[in-house]
């Protein structure tokens, strides 16, 4: 009996360690989990109180969407293999927060492994009405750096809270793909069909924010392929997206824009600024496509295009990365121009 009561006394004794300050915790025991680890994970279906109707999360969907416009969309650079630049576009991590919500029924965790020069998170997404669960592994490099601060630790800070995002974000897309990508068209759709309808006002914004980053205007010109002052609802709302990335520290406005080098601007083509009416730089109020020492070539479309592809190159754009007015079928033989010069071959014979 003594034995008992000694055992039972033990046992509240660690039962209750950590909760007097004087009273040590036994050798080997810890109270608080590592954090790097995950809750006990749930395996099968589990009873819920309401069950999810695919059709109202389709309609939810359709109507915040249209709402959340930019904050749904990113747009980021990437490096192709033959060292030119491609662009990812896809859904934010705010679109895979609110699918997830929206969605119901599901449980988000993620931890963390320092690997040294970079963090390991792994995201998890488990759907407790199906039984359903992914897990997927993101690497974030602890030397990303941000424009919004320059202070090391608070950029330390900044690297990893994009990780974690970028993990869940990950992870919740791959899961819910087809409610995700439904999410991110139906923003992109709202998106261009809002600017169209006023188109002025919303590039004459973009400009705006476009200098507040601060970026050179031209640098985004060239990007896009066309003058501010041209740009079509599509276009701006690519830029939308790029400006978003950026102000989320996803990208740096360099990754987005890529800077003009001095031996690639003096054969840049300069469009005049954005504001319609403003001069262009040849004083008439015009956009002025060709600099000096190309105004031989200002009447010939198909010279001026293929000067454009050597420009693109130059500026480490992509080979698919054709200048939308060129895309039409009408254009085709400015758009085989343009490939040429960007490919650094000479124009065929039956261009010229």
């Amino acid at each position: 009996m003594n034995e008992l009561s000694d055992r039972n006394r033990d046992l509240a004794e660690l039962a209750n360690a950590g909760a007097q300050p004087h009273q040590p915790l036994p050798g080997g025991h810890a109270l608080v989990r590592p954090t790097t680890g995950l809750a006990e994970r749930i395996i099968g279906a589990q009873p819920v109180a309401v069950y999810r109707d695919e059709q109202k999360i389709l309609q939810k969907l359709a109507a915040i969407g249209a709402a959340a416009g930019s904050d749904w969309l990113y747009r980021f650079p990437v490096k192709t293999k033959d060292g030119g630049q491609d662009w990812i576009e896809g859904p934010s991590i705010k679109l895979a927060n609110d699918v997830a919500r929206i969605f119901g029924n599901n449980i988000n965790e993620v931890r963390e492994i320092d690997v040294g020069d970079a963090w390991v998170f792994y995201a998890r997404f488990t759907d407790i009405e199906t039984g359903f669960s992914m897990e997927r592994a993101f690497r974030q490099r602890k030397s990303q750096s941000s424009m919004k601060t320059k202070d090391a630790d608070r950029q330390l800070d900044i690297a990893y809270q994009i990780g974690q995002s970028k993990a869940i974000r990950n992870c919740i897309v791959n899961s819910l793909q087809i409610y995700a990508d439904y999410a991110f068209e139906q923003a992109r759709n709202s998106l261009v069909e809002k600017i169209g309808k006023d188109i002025g006002a919303w590039r004459e914004r973009t400009v705006q924010g476009i200098a507040k980053i601060p970026v050179d205007l031209h640098r985004v010109e060239r990007v896009v392929g066309r003058a501010a002052k041209d740009w079509l609802a599509p276009d701006i709302a690519r830029v939308v997206a790029m400006m978003r990335a950026i102000a989320d520290g996803m990208a740096t406005a360099d990754e987005m824009f890529p800077p003009i080098d001095s031996s690639a601007a003096g054969n840049a083509p300069r469009p005049s600024s954005t504001a319609d009416g403003e001069q262009g730089a040849d004083g008439t109020g015009t956009e002025r496509e060709s600099p000096p020492d190309r105004a031989s070539a200002a009447a010939d479309p198909i010279a001026i295009a293929y000067e454009r592809g050597k420009e693109a190159r130059a500026a480490g754009l992509a080979r698919k990365a054709v200048p939308g007015e060129l895309r039409d079928p009408a254009r085709s033989r400015e758009a085989a121009a343009w490939a040429a010069g960007w490919a650094g071959e000479p124009l065929p014979g039956d261009l010229l």
